[in-house]
């Protein structure tokens, strides 16, 4: 396993790496959730067999806190300095959540580099946190851990103040590359599917080639409820990939 930091102007971005380059396999870029820091990624970066690298985007994990610069247009440039300072090429990005809004605004601009896109139970639109939105996730425990572990306030309080809706539905259309989508069916998860079928029949229609994976026994939280399957199935769309 590899740590690294990658400049982006005055801000730090944490990058975990594991695994060799391959002729054969494309490399695989991972965008966690609203949340999550790199290290939330380690059954992927452990579990696939060919190079991963996952990142903190700004003020998760171990990457600066700058005061402002939330936006779609600000994490789209973190994600920029991992890929060009790393060399990516011919890669594969799997975004997770909110993360799969960064994933899809990476994409449509920058798809001609990339072997396909993964996204995991998020919606095509990157959303303006509504009310109560720093309160909730500020007080928010999961698996027994606070949230405020992984994410500083200041990051919260950034995304409330800067973040605006970008909806991608009416662009969806315009990805040629492979798209997977993975989506949680069981309804009585704690944390249930954010992907309704209304969504789901708006992904289908826009990207009639779109490969879409159900997770019976997952809601929401895909990588955890079922991460053997999960692993497998990134597993097996990199390795198509080929």
């Amino acid at each position: 396993m590899r740590s690294s930091f990658v400049q982006n102007g005055s801000v730090y971005i944490h990058v975990l790496e594991n695994g060799n380059r391959s002729s054969s396999v494309p490399p695989l870029l991972v965008i966690g959730g609203l949340w999550e820091p790199a290290e939330r990624a380690l059954p992927l970066l452990t579990g696939l067999k060919s190079h991963v690298a996952a990142l903190s985007l700004r003020g998760r994990g171990l990457s600066s806190t700058p005061l402002t610069g939330y936006d779609l247009s600000h994490h789209l440039t973190d994600i920029d300095a991992v890929v060009r300072t790393h060399g990516l090429k011919d890669y594969c990005v799997l975004g997770f959540s909110r993360g799969g809004s960064y994933a899809l605004g990476w994409a449509l601009a920058h798809q001609r580099d990339m072997a396909g896109l993964i996204i995991v139970d998020q919606p095509p639109v990157h959303q303006k946190p509504g009310d109560g939105y720093v309160a909730y996730w500020s007080n928010l425990v999961y698996l027994g851990v606070p949230i405020l572990n992984f994410m500083r306030l200041e990051a919260l309080h950034g995304l409330e103040r800067d973040a605006v809706e970008v909806d991608f539905t009416s662009r969806l259309s315009e990805l040629s590359i492979p798209v997977a989508l993975f989506i949680g069916r069981n309804r009585g998860a704690t944390l249930p599917s954010d992907l309704s079928d209304e969504i789901l029949r708006s992904y289908r229609k826009a990207l009639p080639a779109c490969t879409v994976v159900e997770f019976t026994s997952s809601g929401h939280m895909i990588p955890d409820e079922e991460q053997e399957k999960y692993i497998n199935e990134v597993e097996s769309f990199l390795t198509s990939r080929a």
